[in-house]
């Protein structure tokens, strides 16, 4: 208790961003409670006339719905969430939005290059990370543990805002949301029934790491009460490069390539809506995108640690295509209902992946020979859902309550081909057997939330979710004969949020909820050598759900210019799935297997300032520490982060935004807990510090095209780095680089 205590009562690290007062319609932030334009000009004249009688208020107010289904101010929201927003995803200019997600308390990255770049929250990544697009989710069963979907499948440019909710929201999305949810949303048209208006944009993008070279385009409007968008883009990276210098005990003489980083990529979005009223809407959405040639990246091992395996993992292939139905009435009336929000959707995922390791031979004058493994798989993922979302105002309670289903049809076929080489004519053995069946993967869940408000200033969130899934596999070629398995997991999870307002300035919040996640068609049901092909993984059909406990704790602080907020979070997990040793032998290779361990433990402490200046000067920081532990092989360390992460960011912008100036610093710390055996980085897997610079104009403001020029200087001091999910697989970020954008809109 002590510890939490002083965890609370830190001095508080300034943090800074954005200028002027900030009004979000509700269709910026997603969830169907949108206002029509004549609203929004309304409120502006509010805001306005209330500016004349006030001095003038700088602080920039966040508006969420991911965490509780409806729109609330994030101070007044009872767990921990970040928002980015539209203007600074146009600022930074990322590849796709998990390069923002490292500037955010808490919030890691796992992955290299401009495509497969992944989230990790409070030491939680892959499978236990729900990433949401509009509110549905984009995980996939196929995937393995530590792989979730890559939020690059939904392209920067369509992205609105991204809001992170830190720490279990089971309740409301159910398996997989055990560490948190990255919800992205998309833009949305305008809600005006009449009259004709017609925008549209141009976009590119340059960056000098991986000669770069983006472009994208969007057209939109309406007429009377049709709505339409429809953009594109396409993107053509290479491989980047990574500084000389050292990191740990590892040294890099020259610049070097991180091969298989790079990605030619791109897809199109169309929307088409009808207006029955200012608050009933009908939307049809399809999404396409198409990847080539992106891979998990790697160093050769001769540069840094001769005669070691080398391991090239590469995604040829990725093609998605999505459709949605959402039917929206934000005025219903009806006695179990004020707002309703339905969404069907189908989704078609086709992968292929290839596997090439060489494993050397420890053999003097021999150092051509070697085991030459070779994989390729190729998956076909198609998912069907609904989701259904209904909102009952109670006097002093507002309901939340829905269904959601979804069910994975997957199938696949695999190639596998060993070669021993450097003694005479090669054999090659090809097994094409499949390492998993064709399966279904079936989850279906109701939930229930009530927002009460208790008192002056309090308030207190309940709720509750039953899920049940089944996942079973089914004839697959290449495995006729085989016993087919059924299995199911099912679990009541709830949740309770607590925030109580000591004064209008001052609030106390208390989370506390289950969260759980049932074990996905890899980790049931894969039977065949491992992917790095230091062993071979038999499939567990045993193993049970993981379901987690949370608990945070904080406070938050804000007055006009001046917000504060200190959270400690506690999540431990039970029946945890990780691979371990059988101690047995397949085929002449050790035999791992996916097994539930009885609890692995996550707490830390999070500290955010943010200070705003009327005359244009922001600054915000942000500090996270994070223990992590196997608690049932204490001896034995259990991480999946860093340890500690300090965040500075100083902004400046012209009063009539006419440019802006950005400044950001970022201080990860040592991780010693850490088994890295011998490992070329040494005992410990290093800290590292990165400083960035940014800037922009607006050219032709108020014109009819303006145009806005961006500038930014990553990695400024050239440093050799790596984050932390990327370190032990070495794959070091890229050497210092200049991005440039142009985008014009009309």
């Amino acid at each position: 208790m002590k510890r939490i205590l002083s965890y609370l009562i830190m001095p508080a690290v300034i943090l800074i961003s954005g200028t002027g007062p900030l009004i979000l319609s509700a269709s910026e932030v997603s969830t169907g409670q949108e206002k029509t334009t004549s609203e929004k000009k309304d409120n502006k004249k509010k805001v306005i006339q209330k500016k004349d009688k006030e001095k003038p208020v700088v602080m920039k107010y966040e508006m969420t719905v991911t965490a509780t289904l409806t729109r609330k101010d994030t101070f007044e929201t009872p767990q921990a969430v970040s928002v980015i927003d539209r203007q600074k995803i146009l600022e930074k200019a990322p590849n796709n939005i998990t390069e923002l997600l490292s500037e955010l308390p808490g919030l890691d990255v796992n992955g290299v290059g401009a495509n497969q770049s992944r989230p990790v929250i409070r030491g939680f990544r892959g499978q236990r990370i729900l990433l949401l697009e509009d509110g549905i989710r984009m995980n996939n069963s196929r995937r393995k543990q530590d792989f979730g979907e890559i939020p690059a499948l939904v392209d920067i440019s369509e992205v609105n805002r991204v809001e992170v909710v830190r720490g279990p929201a089971s309740v409301l999305y159910g398996s997989g949301a055990i560490g948190g949810v990255v919800n992205i949303i998309t833009k949305s048209t305008e809600y005006d029934l009449k009259g004709t208006e017609l925008h549209g944009s141009l976009g590119y993008r340059f960056s000098t790491a991986d000669g770069q070279n983006k472009s994208n385009a969007n057209i939109n409007g309406h007429f009377g009460k049709f709505g339409f968008a429809l953009s594109g883009n396409f993107r053509n990276a290479g491989d980047y490069y990574a500084p000389a210098g050292a990191f740990g005990e590892i040294e890099l003489a020259k610049n070097v390539a991180v091969n298989d980083t790079g990605v030619k990529d791109g897809g199109m979005n169309l929307l088409v809506n009808y207006n029955f009223s200012t608050q009933s809407q009908l939307t049809f959405k399809y999404e396409y995108y198409h990847a080539e040639d992106a891979g998990f990246g790697f160093v050769e091992p001769a540069l840094y640690n001769p005669g070691s395996a080398r391991i090239r993992i590469q995604y040829p292939l990725q093609e998605v295509q999505k459709y949605s139905l959402k039917y929206q009435n934000r005025q219903l009336g009806f006695a179990l209902a004020d707002h309703l929000s339905f969404t069907a959707y189908h989704t078609g995922n086709d992968r292929e992946l290839d596997m090439n390791i060489f494993v050397p031979f420890d053999i003097p004058g021999k150092s051509d020979a070697g085991v030459n493994i070779q994989s390729e798989n190729f998956t076909d993922v198609k998912t069907s859902g609904f989701r259904l979302e209904l909102n009952k105002a109670v006097k002093t309670h507002v309901f939340t309550y829905g269904f959601d289903a979804f069910q994975d049809d997957t199938g696949n076929t695999d190639t596998n081909t060993t070669c021993i080489v450097g003694f005479g004519p090669r054999v090659p053995v090809v097994d094409n057997t499949p390492l998993l069946p064709y399966a279904t993967y079936r989850s279906i869940g109701a939930f229930i939330q009530d927002d009460m408000s208790l008192f002056k200033r309090t308030s207190l969130i309940l709720g509750l979710r039953y899920q049940n899934v089944n996942a079973r596999t089914k004839e697959t070629p290449g495995l006729e004969g085989e016993t087919l398995v059924d299995s199911t997991d099912q679990t009541v999870v709830g949740a309770a949020n607590l925030i109580f307002g000591v004064s209008d300035h001052l609030k106390l919040v208390l989370s506390a909820g289950r969260g759980f996640r049932s074990p996905n068609l890899i980790e049931r049901f894969f039977n065949g050598p491992t992917p790095e092909g230091s062993g071979f993984q038999s499939r567990n059909i045993a193993l049970k759900a993981e379901t987690s406990f949370n608990i945070d704790l904080g406070f938050r602080y804000r007055r006009r210019n001046i917000y504060f907020e200190s959270t400690y979070f506690n999540n431990t997990v039970y029946d945890g799935i990780r691979i371990a040793s059988t101690g047995e032998t397949v085929n002449g290779m050790p035999e791992y297997k996916d097994i539930n361990v009885d609890r692995l433990r996550v707490q830390g402490i999070e500290l955010e300032g943010k200070i705003y200046f009327n005359f244009g000067l922001s600054l915000t920081a942000n500090f996270t520490h994070i223990k992590s532990k196997d608690l049932a092989n204490p001896e034995i360390p259990y991480v999946d982060t860093f340890s500690s992460k300090f965040n500075v960011n100083a902004r400046y912008e012209h009063p009539d935004r006419h440019f802006w100036l950005g400044y950001n610093l970022r201080i990860n710390g040592n991780q010693q807990d850490v088994q890295l055996g011998d490992n070329p980085i040494g005992e410990i897997i290093p800290g590292f510090t990165v400083h960035s610079l940014s800037g922009g104009i607006t050219l032709f403001k108020d014109r009819l095209f303006p145009m806005r020029l961006g500038l930014i200087v990553g990695n400024l001091t050239n440093a050799l780095y790596s984050e932390f999910s990327n370190a032990s697989f070495f794959r070091p970020a890229p050497k210092r680089h200049v991005v440039l954008t142009w985008s014009m809109a009309f």
